[in-house]
């Protein structure tokens, strides 16, 4: 499931790189202003609802009630997401009149059938999950995505060869949302006729009645939805203000959209550098549970505050190392350097959102949800009112400042509503090491970038921001974990946990029995 969830993130990201300079700013900005929508939902389908679910499977024991209990959750999903879907088809219009372009519409409609495939590929992931039976999700969440981008990918090619308006490939693009989901839905279909569910479930009494399954969907299964949807909920918040406040700060409206596009490649950037936290955080989870069923306290805060630790020395180290290479990285990509103030100052998002996930699964171990999702709540409410002010004031690089504004409100409330919790976690020495550390990496990486484009001149900027890219990011990681060796930044704990580190040490035969 990890290796499928890997796959899956890389290919989410990917994807979007070759989408963009196919269809270009406009193109891009049609369908990064309903992505979020898609995203949200997915992380619904996938994440969230799945997860909620499999521990409610696995605390039930009885086994006709733990499939009775996964179709009654499926049945009230149905009737939520059938709302929601309701509302996407009659609403579309007020949705993107409120997004500044009443073209997007059918954009909308396109994307809310996904919605009628989320109750049922969520209830049967998390029971299958529930039952330690981990490949339906895992074989399901490849073929979507991979469906899910050729699709894209395809409509993509046909637009630009057929010369198609962006917002009919847009609409014809979020199709493939509720394509995929039906492939996804047909693996879960077929898992399902092999698993022989006990008969007679649906008719068998659940010991939960609806009012506290509902409350418990709304509250645990919300939280844990909330955090996997965080950067897309900020992404949302963007869409409907973005646009007018560039209108508001001077722009037209074509060149607020073109702009808008343009900004969207930092969601590109970030989804590829919250990869190794996400994993990191979420394979940390069942032994956070483990020690705290336990009551070893000390075991807790050791893999508590190693992951917290790794995470954010790895997140810092990919965000300074991408600030240092932004024309080459934005160049490279997406065929031009613009925004690239705008485009680093968002990625710095991927510092928090790892610090962010990390916090979620330590409460979570602890079945400490309400504060989270008041944090995550109060973080977004402040998204919603001070972008399209700070955009109006200072241009589109104030949605990048709205966005990490929201994320420290997130993580200081965090911090104060959970502070028994969360002591003693981050280690300031670290990380002073680490600002020595990363000085270097990023002069380092500078000075290459500098000396190659000055010593090396080449008429082709994309070659020439290749050329770099190769050459510096190597030796920005040569000199980043040599830093960190010389000036001992990690425990041998913390670098065992470090993916690929870890690995090499470990067949190296360096252990750890600190504090055990």
């Amino acid at each position: 499931m990890t290796v499928a969830s890997f796959i899956a993130k890389i290919l989410s990201a990917v994807y979007r790189i070759p989408f963009q300079n196919m269809v270009g700013n406009i193109g891009f900005y049609v369908y990064q202003q309903i992505y979020p929508i898609y995203g949200i939902g997915m992380t619904f389908a996938l994440t969230g609802l799945p997860v909620f679910i499999s521990k409610l499977v696995v605390d039930t024991k009885d086994e006709n009630e733990k499939a009775a209990l996964a179709f009654k959750i499926q049945n009230i999903l149905l009737v939520i997401c059938l709302l929601i879907f309701c509302f996407l088809q009659l609403g579309a219009g007020f949705i993107a009149q409120s997004m500044d372009d009443y073209r997007l519409a059918p954009v909308i409609r396109s994307v809310s059938w996904m919605f009628l495939f989320i109750p049922f590929l969520s209830t049967w992931r998390g029971y299958f999950q529930g039952k330690m039976e981990m490949r339906p999700t895992a074989y399901s969440q490849v073929i979507e995505q991979v469906v899910r981008v050729s699709v894209i990918l395809l409509v993509a090619y046909w637009a630009v060869k057929s010369a198609v308006n962006p917002y009919h490939m847009g609409q014809m693009a979020m199709l493939s949302a509720p394509v995929a989901g039906a492939c996804a839905l047909l693996v879960i279909g077929i898992w399902l006729k092999r698993y022989h569910l006990p008969a007679g479930f649906k008719r068998h009494s659940v010991t939960l009645n609806n009012p506290v399954l509902v409350k418990r969907i709304l509250l645990e299964g919300g939280t844990l939805c909330l955090v996997s949807a965080v950067m897309l909920m900020l992404q949302l918040a963007d869409s409907f203000s973005v646009v007018a406040g560039l209108q508001k700060y001077g722009y037209s409206l074509m060149a607020a959209q073109n702009i808008k596009g343009i900004y969207d490649r930092s969601q590109t950037l970030v989804q590829l550098g919250q990869v190794f936290s996400i994993a990191s955080a979420t394979a940390v989870l069942p032994g956070l549970v483990l020690a705290n069923k336990r009551h070893q306290n000390i075991t807790f805060q050791h893999i508590a505050a190693t992951n917290l630790r790794t995470n954010l020395a790895v997140s810092l180290a990919m965000t300074v190392g991408l600030a240092a290479l932004m024309p080459q990285v934005n160049r490279l990509l997406f065929a031009s350097s613009e925004l690239n103030l705008t485009i680093s100052l968002y990625c710095v998002s991927i510092i928090f959102t790892a610090v962010l996930m990390t916090y979620n699964v330590i409460l979570q171990s602890k079945n400490s949800y309400l504060k989270t999702m008041v944090s995550i709540i109060a973080g977004f409410l402040t998204k919603i009112v001070v972008n399209q002010f700070f955009i109006g004031k200072i241009g589109i690089v104030g949605a990048s400042l709205a966005t990490l504004l929201s994320l420290v409100i997130m993580i200081g409330l965090m911090n104060v509503l959970s502070r028994d919790e969360l002591a003693k976690l981050i280690s300031f020495k670290q990380i002073g090491k680490l600002a020595i550390i990363l000085i270097a990496m990023a002069g380092t990486v500078k000075l290459i970038a500098w000396g190659l484009a000055a010593g090396i001149p080449m008429t082709n900027l994309r070659i020439e921001a290749l050329v770099i890219s190769c050459i510096a990011i190597p030796a920005g990681i040569v000199v980043f974990f040599a830093g960190c060796v010389l000036l001992k930044a990690f425990t041998v704990r913390e670098w065992l946990a470090i993916p690929m580190v870890g690995k090499f040490l470990k067949i190296k035969g360096v252990t750890t029995h600190e504090n055990r």
